[in-house]
């Protein structure tokens, strides 16, 4: 049963699905079929990372509309399905959590909330595109095209430390942790982690020798990109995604011998990145990290030949040698009996599970021990890098609001009034105890509605070939979303969801029934919307980057002319009136700057900035209550701090136990 499987790839295998045919023409036009799915896998992770990870408004716009184009088009010319139970749980998980993040408006901060709920569009605009063009023969494509975009992305990324003296710009004291194009290293790695399970999932379900060698050939690229990134997040999603894999697949000792396969040359290049100091420490000199990199960049290419030929002659090894059953139950009951000797040998050490927990959470709230310049070092820590407190502020927010939550957006405002410490952060970094915040148990379980059907779908699959180890790429970015921000990484998620949507599909039945007319319209109608929706972003936000780019240039009269523009186009949001406000600030019309920053503040009035704003556009009594207001929202902000000082030094205003 390896040749055929969940994604038709290896041909053969259960019934045509409705208008796809049989025989070889079958064949053909399933081939052809899948080219949107690739297509809309490899260019929507690509298009996304390649615009910051697509975690800025800006990209939102574009996305949303081309996925809804993409949707429209697969709805009026592609075979016409019912979407399965599980597929009607992520839409309508994805859709109503969609509508809750906008609700939240109502009872949060509406600026913040309809932003939140834009980006939330682009994720159902992809799953809904992908679950309409990736019947059951195309999910191996969909899964490739992911693939391929990661890749491509790694690949830029790894570049820029191969190739320091050439592409993008080198850094070696601030920022030499590989972050470009995404622009967080933890997304980045996640990213890689994920297409690195994905490669295995395609090689996996495939006969053919050609498909499994070009899946393998990115592992070494994917790995080294990883290990460049110094995320031990990234490393634990990836062992927690095989874990899963293992666990699911019945096929153990085949998936375990296709991973080696993929694994040993990824692990070579690995190793060898790790034994170059100028590719691994902060201040490493321009000239020593390029002669480095050129020497590593020759290995990988040498490993990327060598992952693929291993994968090839493995795809042939499956066709010709059959695992005995009692070998894989065997091998299954060697791995569980050393999960749980190595399991209960910790708990021994560790004094017990409440032991085990206390130390764990005691080394989880520690600060991060000093490693020098040696980045390698920070991957043998537990620290949570402040995330303990942040975990603390989320929950306490929660407490404070069970049901509904704060409104979507706001966790930055409740940090910076409650914040202990001066760190700066507008995430809780955990997707679960964020939305539980300011979403409240509503919101909540709407998303898990959503995120859970893809499990289920691959629990209810898991003999056909490759699932399992999908199911593993899809969990490992649950688990890297627990622990970190990568919800607001657009690029990185909307991989994960569109290889949900990939579970999704290949456990659809072999006949798929028609919708009935009405759906199929309610569809249309719904990508019409997100269209729309999208093209409002899109045009408001070109004119915000319009406003920004010219007050950056000192061209203070088309700021304004532009900002004014985009706050037709987006009324909700804040971020024009702000613009505008520093526009007419910088021209010396203040009293225009202030009627800006008070309509911005009527949208938001917990914007601490705005309060600040406001103050450097006023004076006297109305200026001291403008900072006051400011420094309530965030007592801790060393911009109030500072301009406290410069107006006591002027004797605008008194100073008295902190208090303007």
């Amino acid at each position: 049963g390896g040749r055929a499987g969940a994604w038709g790839v290896g041909g053969g295998g259960g019934r045509p699905t409705r208008g796809a045919g049989g025989g070889a023409a079958g064949s053909r036009l399933d081939l052809r079929g899948a080219a949107a799915p690739f297509a809309l896998g490899a260019l929507g992770v690509l298009g996304l990372g390649a615009a910051n990870g697509g975690y800025f408004p800006s990209s939102w716009g574009w996305a949303a509309v081309a996925l809804a184009a993409v949707l429209v088009w697969a709805l009026a010319t592609g075979a016409p399905f019912r979407p399965t139970g599980l597929e009607a749980a992520f839409l309508g998980g994805l859709a109503l959590s969609t509508g809750w993040v906008a609700l939240s408006s109502v009872w949060g901060v509406s600026s913040q909330a309809l932003d939140e709920a834009g980006r939330v569009v682009v994720y159902l605009a992809g799953v809904a595109a992908a679950l309409a063009l990736a019947h059951r023969g195309r999910a191996a494509a969909l899964l490739a095209g992911v693939l391929a975009g990661a890749t491509a992305v790694a690949g830029y990324a790894l570049a820029t430390r191969l190739f320091p003296e050439r592409i993008g710009s080198f850094d070696s004291v601030a920022g030499y942790r590989l972050a470009s194009p995404i622009g967080y290293w933890n997304g980045l790695g996640l990213l890689c982690a994920l297409a690195l399970l994905l490669g295995l999932a395609v090689v996996a379900s495939t006969g053919s020798p050609l498909r499994a060698a070009l899946a393998a050939a990115p592992a070494p690229v994917l790995a080294s990109t990883l290990s460049f990134t110094f995320s031990r997040g990234a490393w634990l999603s990836l062992g927690i995604g095989l874990a899963l894999a293992l666990a699911l697949d019945p096929r153990r000792l085949r998936l375990t011998a296709t991973a080696l396969a993929l694994g040993l040359p990824a692990a070579v290049g690995v190793y060898a990145g790790s034994r170059s100091d100028a590719l691994t420490h902060q201040r490493a000199t321009i000239a020593r990290a390029a002669h480095d990199g050129h020497r590593l960049a020759l290995l990988l290419a040498v490993l990327v030949v060598a992952a693929a030929a291993l994968a090839a002659g493995s795809s042939l090894l499956r066709r010709r040698i059959v695992v005995p059953a009692t070998a894989s139950r065997v091998y299954a009951a060697v791995l569980l009996a050393a999960a749980l000797a190595a399991l209960a040998a910790g708990l021994v050490r560790l004094g017990g599970p409440a032991g085990a927990a206390h130390r764990a959470w005691h080394a989880f709230s520690a600060p991060p021990p000093k490693t020098g310049t040696d980045l390698r070092k920070r991957l043998f820590s537990f620290s949570g890098t402040g995330r303990a407190e942040l975990y603390r502020a989320a929950w306490a927010d929660a407490r404070a609001h069970p049901l509904v939550g704060s409104g979507a957006g706001s966790f930055e405002a409740y940090w910076l009034r409650h914040r202990p410490d001066g760190q700066t952060v507008r995430d809780a970094h955990s997707l679960y105890l964020e939305t539980l915040a300011e979403q409240g148990a509503v919101g909540l379980a709407l998303l898990t509605v959503a995120l859970a059907a893809p499990l289920v779908a691959a629990v209810r699959v898991r003999r056909r070939p490759g699932v399992a180890a999908a199911a593993g790429a899809y969990a490992a970015y649950l688990a890297g979303a627990a622990v970190d921000w990568d919800w607001e990484l657009a690029a990185v998620t909307l991989a994960a969801l569109l290889t949900g949507a990939a579970l999704l599909s290949a456990a659809r039945p072999d006949e798929e029934r028609e919708p009935p007319p009405r759906l199929r319209y309610g569809a249309l109608a719904g990508a019409l919307a997100i269209a729309a929706a999208g093209f409002v972003f899109l045009v408001g936000h070109m004119l915000l980057a319009r406003a920004s780019d010219a007050a950056r240039d000192g061209r203070w009269a088309s700021a304004v002319r532009d900002a004014r523009r985009a706050a037709s186009w987006l009324p909700w949001s804040i971020a024009p009136w702000r613009q505008l406000g520093e526009a007419q600030l910088a021209l010396g019309d203040t009293a225009a700057a202030r009627a800006s920053f008070r309509t911005a503040l009527r949208k938001d009035p917990g914007d601490w900035s705005l309060w600040f704003d406001l103050a450097r556009a006023s004076s006297g009594p109305a200026r001291t209550a403008a900072l006051a207001r400011a420094k309530r929202l965030d007592p801790g902000s060393p911009e109030i701090a500072e301009l406290e000082r410069e107006l006591a030094a002027e004797g605008a205003i008194a100073v008295d136990g902190g208090k303007p």
